[in-house]
């Protein structure tokens, strides 16, 4: 992770954005969307009672049609949920196996962590977050709420992995490796492009440990043969995501291609969010 995390580094230094942004397509529209492909196979791990299974399924594609009507009546509000949802999710990804504390306390902590990864994206790329949120929502975050939530989650994190590790002396969670990763994101954020910064992130630091973890989920252990099978298990979902990204690029008028780009994220982010917390909750109580 952290060897492709420098090397990335030094391509976003040495070539130009066109190089950048393409190997940050590439990378996001291979892993980034596997790592959410076989959703419904770990449900079906989860609740092996075919019932149940089939009531969480519905439950699945009733948070799809949600997300699709609350963007359609509130899109700014549905941004907003979406960056906190994903902030838990980037939290629980990278934490629930370090911090340990009451359901709603690792929550928070969850959260904080990804919004401070997310205002430290959003403050260094501040003219382009604009032009995106004005496209999506016909406005925009003013830089002070953006400045504001990194002071207030930077300093929060600082001062709960401060106390994990002094306090609590926790010491699953190595405090002076967590803030060398967070000072190299941010060194990674300020050098790339918006779509590199973001891919690093995403595909690097949560989408490849993520599918390790799903992985030892549905398998018991991660190795090269299991890695595989969730591979091929999900290159189906893959390759309907992929042809529907296509069509769209296509098919629709250009002003509205990044609404659905978005629509779609939001759509299958709040589904996965909900399966993988369950995971999470029964692999690491």
């Amino acid at each position: 992770m952290l060897f492709l995390t420098f090397l990335l580094l030094w391509i976003s230094i040495q070539f130009g954005q066109i190089i950048e942004d393409s190997i940050a397509y590439s990378i996001v529209l291979s892993i980034g969307i596997i790592h959410g492909a076989n959703d419904l196979s770990i449900l079906k791990k989860q609740e092996e009672n075919s019932r149940r299974f089939r009531k969480h399924v519905l439950g699945y594609l009733s948070l799809i049609l949600l997300c699709i009507v609350s963007y359609l009546v509130y899109p700014f509000l549905s941004i907003l949920l979406f960056i906190i949802l994903s902030s838990f999710h980037f939290g629980e990804q990278h934490l629930s196996q370090k911090v340990t504390g009451l359901k709603s306390y690792k929550t928070l902590v969850y959260i904080l962590y990804g919004l401070l990864i997310f205002s430290m994206l959003f403050i260094v790329n501040t003219q382009q977050i604009d032009l995106i949120l004005e496209n999506l929502t016909g406005t925009t975050i003013s830089i002070a709420w953006i400045e504001g939530t990194l002071l207030v989650s930077g300093i929060s994190i600082g001062l709960l992995f401060s106390y994990h590790y002094f306090i609590k002396k926790e010491y699953k969670l190595h405090l002076w490796k967590e803030i060398f990763y967070v000072l190299l994101l941010f060194l990674v954020f300020k050098t790339s492009s918006l779509i590199l910064g973001f891919a690093v992130y995403f595909v690097l630091w949560h989408s490849i440990p993520s599918i390790l973890d799903q992985t030892k989920y549905l398998t018991g252990t991660p190795s090269k043969k299991t890695i595989i099978g969730y591979v091929k298990k999900a290159m189906f979902y893959w390759a309907l995501s992929i042809s529907g990204l296509f069509a769209a690029y296509y098919f629709v008028d250009a002003h509205y291609f990044n609404s659905i780009i978005f629509l779609t994220l939001f759509a299958v982010t709040a589904p996965h969010v909900w399966i993988m917390y369950r995971m999470n909750r029964k692999a690491n109580g």
